[in-house]
């Protein structure tokens, strides 16, 4: 802990820095940390700060900054600051952030669990040139602050002959996302490493600016190469292209004095090499004479630390994966230990991947219902490499979740175009799966991002127990045939895929729209007694359904005497149940220029005074293995005007007073196969379960079956 500071002198100069601009404090940051945090401070210009995480004024009551501190609070944090630079002026920063519980979660003994109570008890972690740090592979790291890419765990290392010390944080988490993930904050005090030669040599005069020599010591008298002796102390200007010798004597002038003499050679050149271009170690050499050695004075970087001491004849820069560092180095230049003046080198390391790209799909959500078009962007002047997976064809039955692992797109290819389109089916959904990753000017590459898309523009779920807020997709069904209608009607075709009971509204449902309804499990529609289904100008298929509707109770309004309405219309059933109840007259089916087909199906409609089946005029009827029963003291199965009625292996029942399986009028008409039941309540003269008028043409009547006609 750092020192108590019972008072201080009141400042002339304040500065009140914000929070967001704290270039001094290298840590701690804002966030929900993990761990712990450090308090390290900037202060290579000399400046004296002060800290407090109490709430109270650091100048009354908090403690002198002399390095690197733990800060030993958790919970909400808030960390005030007082730095006082060398020219008087005040710098006012307050750092809050919050530290969670120290809760590791992984087991005792894991790679991971070390790893993370290595950082956790060392939140300063001190890391030499040529050593090594192994996050685990399963973790996610981060270097520095801000936007940056989280990268895989790794062994990381720098160049040993590295000489720059610098604070580099570092997040690690447990997630590539990281939101709601722990994150655990630490900063790496990378040192230097060995120091070089540290003798500097004293002289009766310094340099200034490399051209300029100003003579210090009164004691002496001085001479510049071959001009005259003089006790003038003017600084003198000199070409340092060339070679240059400086005399001195006693000043106390006698023959026989010693005269020294300091040889200064040309200014040399300062010349930086990438091991690896962009990638680093740079190495920093100068060109020059051999007597000339170079001290870091800083890298161009705010959170350089104190850099190696000692002077060297080269100096190399290197930093960790995930990061870079670059700008103006600075060097101070030595001849013989003499300071001869400073010189800069620009130089650039870059190791940090860039993000991966955004992949902006025309439609957000992970079910489409229309082609999809997707651009990429990234990092300026980063390329963008894509891979795209072929459209994998579903059906109700595919395993989507395993199609998102399973499916992985190889073949990259350079982004250029302004999209992609990824195509819907015919009358197919279709999967499809995108990478893509960014390589940076500097050549590094990035992770991937993906995007996984089913393009479905028919196929629809309806669940009796789906949750509100649906889409119509096999993960979000609608649960209400309300949703669906819009759906149906706004489109070319629906292929609806049904579970549990659904309920249709009071008064007229229209189809307008082609469509069809499978059963997925127990299927059934439910609609009340004034309820109808209108089908217009459109199909309507059905497939393993049950329709049912009931008669009024003394609650509800005026019952429909019809079931489904169809005009201009085309449907069928295939393994479907049809039950109708009215209490007094009506008509499962009325039809008008319009196709209905019954395969393995039930049709049953239950009367008060009379029933009927199917009304039909100018429309094709066909019945194929299924069954029809209608209960009324009048009762007809059929009731055909003109157009086409065929019914093959069907049975037709009729259980009432006075009724028929069919009246056919101007029809052309097949029936073979078939079986005819009358159950009347009294014993009458013989009725013909099939009537037809002189109009009705029997292309066929073979092998049909009459019982009680």
């Amino acid at each position: 802990m750092g020192k108590s500071l019972g008072c201080f002198l009141v400042l002339l100069f304040v500065f009140l820095v914000p929070a967001a601009a704290l270039e001094r404090v290298i840590s701690p940051v804002p966030g929900i940390w993990s761990n712990r945090q450090s308090l390290v401070l900037n202060t290579r210009d000399g400046a004296e700060c002060f800290y407090s995480y109490s709430g109270t004024d650091p100048l009354t009551s908090g403690f002198i900054y002399d390095g690197p501190v733990l800060i030993d609070a958790t919970g909400p944090v808030t960390v005030r600051i007082v730095c006082v630079d060398r020219a008087g002026r005040r710098e006012e920063y307050q750092v809050s952030y919050t530290v969670t519980s120290d809760d590791i979660p992984f087991e005792e003994g894991s790679i991971e669990r070390n790893f993370i109570e290595t950082i956790v008890s060392h939140p300063l972690y001190l890391f030499t040139s040529g050593q090594r740090l192994t996050i685990p592979e399963s973790l996610f790291y981060s270097m520095g602050d801000g936007l940056q890419p989280l990268l895989a765990g790794r062994m990381l290392t720098i160049d040993a002959e590295n000489r720059l010390s610098r604070y580099i944080p570092c997040i690690v988490t447990t997630t590539e996302s990281a939101q709601n993930a722990p994150q655990w904050r630490f900063v790496i005090f990378l040192s230097g490493g060995e120091a070089g030669t540290l003798a500097k040599y004293d002289v009766p005069f310094r340099m200034k600016s490399w051209t300029t020599l100003v003579f210090e010591n009164p004691k002496f008298i001085y001479a510049i190469d071959d001009g005259l002796w003089s006790a003038s102390k003017e600084p003198q200007v000199i070409d340092r292209s060339v070679s240059h010798t400086v005399y001195w004597q006693s000043i106390a002038y006698e023959k026989g004095n010693p005269i020294q003499s300091f040889e200064l050679p040309p200014k040399p050149e300062l010349t930086v090499r990438a091991v690896k271009k962009h990638h680093g170690p740079v190495i920093f050499s100068i060109d020059g004479d051999s007597r000339y050695r170079m001290e870091i004075v800083s890298s161009g970087n705010d959170t350089d630390a104190a850099s190696s001491d000692g002077l060297f004849t080269q100096v190399a820069f290197d930093t960790f994966f995930g990061d870079a560092i670059g700008g103006d180095a600075v060097f101070s230049l030595f001849c013989d230990g003499v300071y001869q003046g400073d010189i800069s080198c620009a130089y650039d390391i870059d190791k940090k991947p860039p993000l991966p790209p955004v992949i902006k799909p025309s439609e957000k959500a992970e079910y489409a219902r229309r082609s999809v078009d997707l651009s990429f962007e990234a990092e300026s002047g980063a390329k963008i490499y894509y891979a795209l997976s072929e459209g994998t064809a579903l059906d109700e039955l595919t395993d989507v979740d395993m199609l998102m692992h399973s499916v992985q797109p190889e073949n990259y290819v350079l982004y250029g175009t302004p999209s992609v389109r990824l195509a819907s089916g015919d009358n197919t959904a279709l999967f499809y799966k995108v990478y893509a990753y960014a390589i940076d000017e500097a050549g590094n590459t990035g992770a991937k991002s993906s995007y996984s898309v089913v393009i479905d523009e028919y196929n629809y779920y309806l669940s009796e127990s789906a949750e509100n807020g649906g889409d119509g997709s096999r993960r979000k069904p609608f649960n209400s045939f309300s949703e669906l209608l819009p759906v149906i009607n706004g489109g070319r075709y629906a292929r609806v895929f049904v579970s549990g009971t659904i309920a249709l509204p009071s008064g007229e449902t229209v189809l307008t729209s082609n469509s069809s309804f499978t059963s997925l499990e127990n299927a059934r529609f439910v609609l009340p007694a004034d309820g109808v289904i209108v089908v217009r100008s459109a199909s309507l298929g059905a497939e393993n359904c049950t329709f049912e509707k009931s008669a009024p109770s003394g609650k509800e309004k005026k019952a429909s005497s019809s079931f489904f309405m169809l005009e201009n219309a085309a449907v069928s059933f295939t393994g479907c149940e049809l039950v109708s109840v009215y209490d007094s007259n009506g008509t499962a089916f009325s039809a008008s220029n319009s196709v209905i087909d019954f395969t393995d199906s039930g049709l049953t409609a239950q009367a008060g005074i009379y029933g009927c089946g199917i009304s039909a005029n100018e429309s094709k009827i066909a019945g194929k293995n299924s069954r029809f029963t209608v209960l009324a003291p009048t009762a007809v199965n059929f009731s055909v005007q003109g157009g086409l009625f065929e019914l093959r292996g069907c049975e037709c029942k009729v259980v009432s007073h006075l009724g028929r399986v069919a009246e056919l009028s101007r029809t052309h008409a097949r029936l073979t196969g078939n079986r005819y039941i009358g159950q009347f309540d009294t014993k009458t003269s013989r009725v013909s379960p099939v009537w037809n008028d002189s109009g009705t043409l029997l292309l066929e009547d073979s092998k049909n079956q009459s019982e009680g006609f």
